[in-house]
C-alpha cells in the first residue's frame, strides 16, 4: 500500500487502518519526571511512551525465531534491520512528556487547514503523493523496516518505504563541501553526525522544501533544525531509541521532542517490493484519491 493511501484517509478510517496493521491508539501520559528537552529514557527508567517497549513488541510484532541472528553488542554498531515497534502515530500532537505540541499561531493555522482538507475529503498533495523524498521522519513513523549500513566516515539508512536513502556524514571536515544553493538542496536536507558517548547525534538542516513530519501534516519549514539522538539498547530485546527534537521558529514557540523505538528485526532484511512511480498512462494519485494542491504560503 502506498503512503498516500494512508495520508488521505479520514481520521476514523486512518485509525481503523492502523489498528488493522497491528497498531494501537496512543495517548502518552505525563511521565513521573521531565528530563531536559532532547534527553532520552534509559534502561530501567520510566517509559516516556507509557508502555514499555517489550510490551509493545509483544502486541504488535511476532517474536523472532530462537536462532535469529543477534546484533553486535557494541553500542556504537547500529548495523542491521530495524522496525517500528510502537503504536503508529498519524499526527504528533504531544511531545515526549505528554505536553501539547508548542505550535505558534502560524503553525496552528497551517495544521488546522491540513486537517480540515483531510476531513473534507480533499487532502493536500504532499511529497509522498509525488513520489518525492519526504524527509527522514515520515518513513520512521511507518510500520516498514529500514536497514543501517555503517562505516567510519558515514552512516547510511535505507528505508523500505519510498526506497529513500538517508546519508549521514560522520567526518565532513575531511571532505568539506560548500553549502548548496536553495534550489540545489537535497529533499531530506544535509545530515551531520557525531558520537556523544554511545549516542549517535545527527543534525539535519537545509531541506529543499517544507516537510510533513507525519502523514497528517505536522509541519516543518525549510529552515527547521532537526536533531536525532539514536541509541542501541537492550531491555529484554534489542531496539533503537530515537529522540527527535524539532527547532523551527516558523511554526513553533520553542524546540520540542518526541521519542520512538525500533526493534531489531533481521527477518525483515529482505525488503518487500515497493513501487511508488506512476505508471505510463495510469491514473495519478491526485486523481485517484482526490488530492488538491496546497495553497502557497502567501495565500493561506
Amino acid at each position: 500500500m502506498k503512503i498516500i493511501q494512508r495520508s488521505v484517509l479520514s481520521p476514523i478510517l486512518a485509525a481503523s487502518w492502523l489498528l488493522a496493521a497491528g497498531a494501537m491508539a496512543q495517548t502518552p501520559p505525563s511521565p513521573l519526571s521531565q528530563p531536559p528537552v532532547g534527553s532520552s529514557v534509559g534502561v530501567g527508567e520510566p517509559s516516556i511512551s507509557g508502555l514499555a517497549p517489550a510490551a509493545v513488541l509483544r502486541q504488535t510484532l511476532p517474536p523472532l525465531p530462537a536462532d535469529a541472528p543477534k546484533p553486535d553488542p557494541d553500542p556504537r554498531d547500529l548495523e542491521g534491520t530495524w522496525l517500528h515497534d510502537q503504536p503508529l502515530v498519524a499526527l504528533t500532537t504531544t511531545d515526549m512528556y505528554g505536553n501539547p505540541a508548542p505550535l505558534n499561531d502560524r503553525g496552528k493555522q497551517l495544521l488546522a487547514r491540513r486537517l480540515k482538507a483531510l476531513q473534507s475529503g480533499t487532502p493536500y498533495i504532499n511529497a509522498s503523493s509525488l513520489c518525492l523524498p519526504t524527509g527522514i521522519n515520515w518513513p520512521e513513523e511507518l510500520n516498514s523496516p529500514f536497514h543501517i549500513f555503517q562505516s567510519k566516515h558515514r552512516v547510511d539508512v535505507l528505508f523500505q518505504e519510498d526506497r529513500d536513502l538517508w546519508s549521514i556524514a560522520m567526518n565532513p571536515a575531511q571532505n568539506p563541501a560548500p553549502a548548496p544553493a536553495a534550489a540545489d538542496r537535497p529533499y531530506d536536507g544535509t545530515s551531520i553526525g557525531h558520537w556523544d558517548g554511545n549516542t549517535l547525534v545527527v543534525d539535519i538542516t537545509g531541506m529543499k522544501q517544507p516537510l510533513w513530519m507525519d502523514v497528517d501534516g505536522t509541519p516543518a519549514s525549510v529552515n527547521a533544525h532537526i536533531t536525532q539522538r539514536i541509541r542501541k539498547l537492550h531491555q529484554g530485546y534489542w531496539f533503537l531509541e530515537i529522540v527527535t527534537t524539532l527547532d523551527d521558529p516558523t511554526y513553533y514557540t520553542r524546540p520540542w521532542s518526541w521519542v520512538r523505538t525500533f526493534a531489531w528485526r533481521p527477518d525483515r532484511e529482505v525488503f518487500a517490493e515497493y513501487d511508488c512511480e506512476e505508471q505510463s498512462g495510469g491514473v495519478t494519485d491526485a486523481e485517484a484519491f482526490g488530492l488538491v494542491p496546497e495553497p502557497p504560503e502567501d495565500q493561506r
